[in-house]
């Protein structure tokens, strides 16, 4: 597949209007800019009700990660719709009145009844048998994706994407039965028509897997090919649900285009590009502030208004002028003049030149990149002209300089182009062709670095550096997905137990250094590093650090820390003692953690989480 691929015609010479799908559309960018919806369709079948070879319950799995989806969309899209259908049940409760389908919640914003609603049937409060049944297999598929078309295109809220995901270990159904079986696939694929898309969320029964080509193949997008069955799907289905259950506070950003402007080539050459943002800070949200002292409480609207300092008169924003101060005078201008001020013409990415790639250093980057595909609506050939681009600056490893105005009334920034071409794996694509729109500092944005005294240590202590380096390599490499942020993680975790009255706030924090496993695996070297650094001799010009000399005062504070415990100490190891034996070093509270830590001559500073590490390591080492 050439690196243009996601942008040419397959074919050509049939004209402009063959262009490739993959080209992004408005009604696309209209798609990811409305609400997301997912139907979840869960097998109520015997099977479904049976302990797998771990001993959970696969109907029990389908209902958490139900609920799991619902707690991440309350929080992050909570304008998102989320609905749960389930088949196979021996009650109905539909509105095609089907037998054995329970529209157990309608597609509807989340909300914490529903949550609670899903954490009862998780947790078994609810009885399943009197609630909804089983009908040992006694049901009709196309009838279920009836009601989903149904419950999809009954929904009186504008929906951008259509999901549905259906959680079964049952890969052969109505296999007795020729025509439920046919019509099963015609209404499976009037979803597809309707622009649902169906997502298989397939579970192995104990001692059988579960295999796609019995009949699912026929009505998945997705498909597989028969060689590809040879492949492990109960690693396919860990890994599809793992996901799914690890995306939990998670929030997902759909694809919107930041911008669409012109890309200026040269005086009478223009194309067409849209801009799209790859990362984004995520905040908490905003709060909002209540008035609770009333009978009710009520939302309270925050106006802003402004007092001249001197005669305490109210003025409107019509009365308010700007100024700058230019040799002690204030020079004043209207708001007008102030946003001609900064327009230096309408929003477009006019090429400048090129440089060799390696004059691109780190440090010039001033905020994190976008990316820009072309925009064909626009301007008509600009594909052909974006890829033809692409690839030359590609092969002969340039960047295009360019100045950007993203927006009217935004400033001008000095930009880079970096091509990235397609690359393509067993799986599909997995890195689009386009360009990383890297934004350039300014002359008058660039700092000198500080003066600094050259100092080469000796190779004694570089070597014992490496060392450590090589101990503590990360062997599965970096990426950002496996680190959640600890404080929003956090947030959501106490809006969470508050809204659903739970206990449990404890989050798990990626980030806190592993100091045990560290220790394991290069303590050794480090003390090494130590005694080779404190031997080492600095320059004459190189001064220790005064924190770095123990002062008698800091003597005088770790004797204290040294000493004894009091009298309770002796029942407070043995608490500790029967907690580390019973791995509950967890539910100690903080205070009796750094009580106990004191005690026995340890630190007590620290998080939690890094105070039962210290615990933990102090009774491993005795």
């Amino acid at each position: 597949m050439s690196s243009s691929s996601s942008w040419r015609s397959r074919n050509e010479d049939e004209g402009d209007e063959d262009l490739d799908d993959n080209i992004l559309t408005d009604a696309q960018e209209t798609q990811w800019s409305s609400r997301d919806s997912i139907l979840f369709v869960i097998d109520c079948s015997p099977a479904m009700l049976q302990p797998d070879e771990e001993g959970d319950i696969p109907f029990y799995t389908a209902i958490k990660c139900a609920k799991q989806v619902q707690l991440n969309k309350i929080i992050s899209s909570d304008s998102d719709l989320i609905g749960v259908v389930l088949y196979g049940t021996r009650q109905a409760k539909n509105a095609n009145n089907f037998a054995h389908i329970y529209v157990l919640q309608d597609l509807d914003v989340p909300d914490v009844g529903k949550i609670q609603q899903l954490e009862a049937i998780e947790e078994q409060r609810t009885n399943f048998d009197e609630e909804f049944g089983t009908s040992n297999g006694d049901y009709t598929l196309g009838e279920m994706f009836w009601t989903a078309t149904n419950m999809f295109g009954g929904s009186a809220q504008r929906i951008g994407s259509k999901r549905l995901f259906l959680f079964t270990n049952e890969d052969d159904p109505h296999s007795n039965d020729i025509s439920l079986r046919s019509a099963s696939k015609v209404r499976a694929k009037d979803l597809q028509e309707f622009g649902i898309k169906i997502e298989l969320f397939d579970m192995d029964k104990p001692m059988q897997k579960f295999h796609r080509t019995n009949f699912y193949k026929d009505i998945l997008l997705d498909s597989v090919d028969d060689n590809e069955e040879s492949q492990s799907q109960e690693e396919q289905t860990t890994a599809k649900l793992g996901e799914l259950l690890q995306r939990v506070r998670r929030k997902e950003v759909k694809k919107r285009s930041l911008f669409n402007i012109p890309f200026k080539l040269s005086t009478n050459l223009e194309i067409g590009v849209k801009g799209y943002n790859l990362v984004s800070t995520q905040s908490k949200g905003l709060h909002r502030n209540v008035y609770t002292l009333g009978e009710a409480v009520r939302e309270v609207e925050t106006v802003t208004s402004w007092i001249c300092a001197d005669t305490t008169q109210y003025l409107t924003a019509a009365d308010l002028k700007y100024y700058w101060e230019f040799g002690g005078q204030k020079v004043i201008f209207e708001k007008d003049e102030v946003v001609s001020m900064k327009t230096f013409g309408p929003p477009a990415l006019a090429l400048i030149g090129f440089k060799p790639k390696t004059a691109m250093k780190m440090y010039y980057n001033l905020s994190h990149s976008m990316f820009l595909y072309p925009d064909e609506l626009s301007y008509e050939g600009s594909t052909r002209a974006f890829s033809s681009l692409l690839i030359a600056m590609h092969e002969m490893d340039k960047v295009a300089i360019c100045s950007f105005t993203q927006r009217t009334n935004y400033s001008t920034r000095l930009v880079a182009l970096i091509p990235q071409m397609e690359v393509v794996g067993a799986n599909g694509q997995e890195v689009p062709p386009g360009m990383q729109l890297v934004p350039l500092p300014w002359g008058d944005d660039i700092r000198p670095l500080p003066i600094m005294t050259e100092y080469t240590p000796p190779d004694e202590l570089i070597n014992a550096g490496k060392a450590i380096i090589s101990k503590l390599n990360m062997k599965r490499g970096f990426h950002p997905d496996n680190y959640e942020n600890p404080t929003l993680q956090k947030h959501y975790k106490v809006l969470q137990a508050t809204a659903l009255n739970q206990t449990d706030m404890d989050i798990d924090d990626k980030t806190l250094p592993k100091t045990q496993q560290i220790y394991d695996r290069a303590g050794a070297y480090i003390q090494h590093f130590k005694d080779v650094a404190a031997t080492a001799e600095l320059p004459e010009d190189v001064t220790p650090s005064v924190d770095s000399v123990p002062s008698d005062q800091s003597s005088v504070a770790a004797a204290k820390r040294a000493r004894p415990g009091p009298s309770g100490g002796v029942a407070l190891q043995q608490e500790m003692r029967e907690k580390y034996d019973n791995d509950q070093l967890n539910k100690a509270t903080v205070a009796t953690l750094k009580d106990f830590l004191q005690s026995v001559g340890e630190s007590g500073a620290g998080k939690k989480a890094e105070l039962v590490e210290k615990v933990q390591q102090y009774f491993a080492n005795k």
